[in-house]
């Protein structure tokens, strides 16, 4: 019986591939190229296959190597080059990528994949005008291309265009009722537009939305759905960032005026910094035994359980306090007495957050303008390394190191215990003023009622909503947005202006 000849190989290699067996078809691609080092059709197939096993790398070679021997025209031209980029996004090289792509839809004019992708290589590099227009081409070859109407709404949103982003993200909604992206996505939009309604009932798409940076707990207990339970214990679990749990706990009183007994689970961390929160009975890290509470909710499914519009929000200015001792230490450490003015500054987000791209400044060389105001000390609330750090002769002894005006730190035990914020909070209390981009140090300033200004880029996290410069979550917060794309120093001069005009009329 004669050998299989590369054909009938290829053949079986590929139903290999198919049916989900990767790692045969490469064993047999390999043969082929044994035999035939140059066979096009077996390194590219053997490329795709080595990307289906997570070898980008070897996936990558064989792209480029198949890339100088096939002829770079055709349907198949045209698909070498679309694998090859969508091998580069998933090794994170969106850049090289986007020419990869732009080869591709050449070649495949009439392939609506194509178009999405390149659309998507934009956007991961932040270029969303030009992924608006890469998807608008994949919707002109197919107007119900999944992909493209719901990225098409989010790229819109991300270019200030909420009501466009709604629209796409409706439509998306429409032709594919399960796509729970797409709810989650046109939830954040209508919220940017302050629709807390129909934003908020959307946005409990987000438990179903892959990616998504939490995880349904609890789902063994009954879930409230906003209605008294007078006489029950209600558990109300933090699900997200720090930032969050401080922003939400102050939707707890109207929870507490619905019924029994309110236990708020929040990470170990948070627990000394909100166990007086107002409206918790009961403030744990440790999930609660078995049977002994009758219902639960996730700390942000409270807006669309309680049907909050933004005119609902609880007014007060503070719903959070730093510990008296705490105040004093921090208060005699770093000379906070009765008539100094001193302001505190964040820069800087989690780098690892999911929403970090775009909302911190580059770095505290940025906030120069505030050293113009006069007999105002500028203290940094960011936590530093110490190499960051240098000797200065501040009360706390410490400066940011490398810039032209004083920029006191508290220094590197600064917070450094297990529970977070505390010592910002209690230096916070004895501050005129708080400016930080969007970060949790700045709803804690809120929660205090601490006076701060927040630093937000153009198209901020959707919680700020859209052109206003207040917030109902923090009445004492004004929001200094970039007006363009040209960076974060008008939003500095504004914030600067804004602190100058909140200083002249303090005692």
């Amino acid at each position: 019986m004669s050998d299989p000849s590369p054909e009938e190989l290829l053949q079986t290699a590929f139903e290999r591939h198919r049916s989900g067996d990767a790692a045969g078809a490469v064993v047999l691609y390999d043969a082929i190229l044994v035999q035939n080092p140059d066979h096009v059709d077996a390194l590219r197939l053997l490329a795709s296959a080595r990307r289906s096993l997570g070898d980008l790398a070897g996936a990558l070679i064989l792209y480029e190597r198949v890339l100088r021997l096939a002829p770079d025209n055709g349907e198949i031209g045209g698909e070498i080059w679309f694998n090859f980029g969508n091998a580069l996004v998933d090794a994170g090289r969106s850049a090289e990528a986007v020419p990869a792509y732009q080869r591709a839809v050449a070649l495949q004019p009439g392939n609506a994949d194509v178009a999405a992708n390149l659309g998507i290589a934009h956007a991961n590099g932040g270029a969303f005008a030009l992924a608006a227009e890469a998807y608008r081409l994949a919707l002109s070859i197919d107007p119900a291309h999944k992909t493209s109407l719901h990225n098409l709404g989010n790229a819109l949103g991300e270019l200030g265009d909420p009501f466009g982003a709604v629209e796409n993200l409706r439509a998306a909604v429409r032709l594919y009722p399960d796509l729970a992206e797409a709810h989650y996505n046109l939830s954040l939009a209508l919220l940017r537009l302050g629709d807390f309604s129909q934003g908020f009932a959307e946005y409990e798409w987000r438990w179903k939305t892959p990616g998504f940076p939490a995880v349904a707990r609890h789902q063994a207990i009954t879930d409230w759905d906003g209605r008294p339970f007078a006489g029950k214990r209600l558990l109300v679990h933090a699900e997200q960032g720090l930032g969050d749990t401080i922003q939400f706990v102050k939707l707890l009183p109207l929870v507490k005026s619905l019924g029994g007994e309110v236990i708020l689970q929040v990470p170990e961390r948070l627990v000394r910094l909100l166990r007086d929160i107002p409206g918790a009975d009961r403030v744990i890290c440790e999930d609660p035994p078995a049977g002994s509470v009758d219902l639960q909710v996730p700390l942000l499914g409270l807006p669309h359980r309680l049907q909050l519009t933004p005119g609902a929000v609880p007014p007060a200015i503070s719903y959070l306090a730093a510990e008296p001792k705490l105040i004093d230490v921090w208060k005699h450490r770093l000379a906070l007495d009765a008539g100094a003015k001193a302001i505190g500054f964040v820069w800087q987000g989690n780098p690892a957050s999911p929403v970090e791209r775009g909302r911190s400044l580059d770095g505290p060389l940025a906030l120069a303008p505030f050293a113009a105001l006069v007999d105002v000390r500028l203290i940094a609330l960011q936590k530093l390394e110490a190499h960051r750090l240098e000797p200065a002769e501040t009360p706390s002894g410490r400066k940011v190191a490398g810039l032209p005006f004083l920029l006191e730190h508290p220094g590197p035990d600064f917070d450094a215990g297990p529970d977070a914020f505390v010592d910002t909070a209690a230096i916070m209390a004895s501050l005129s003023a708080m400016v930080s981009v969007c970060t949790a140090p700045l709803h804690l300033a809120g929660a205090l009622g601490t006076p701060s200004v927040a630093l937000l880029k153009r198209v901020p996290d959707w919680r700020w909503m859209m052109g206003r410069h207040d917030s109902p979550w923090y009445p004492g917060m004004r929001l200094c947005r970039q007006p363009d794309e040209t960076g974060f120093a008008p939003a500095i001069e504004m914030a600067a202006d804004e602190i100058a005009r909140l200083l002249a009329v303090q005692p």
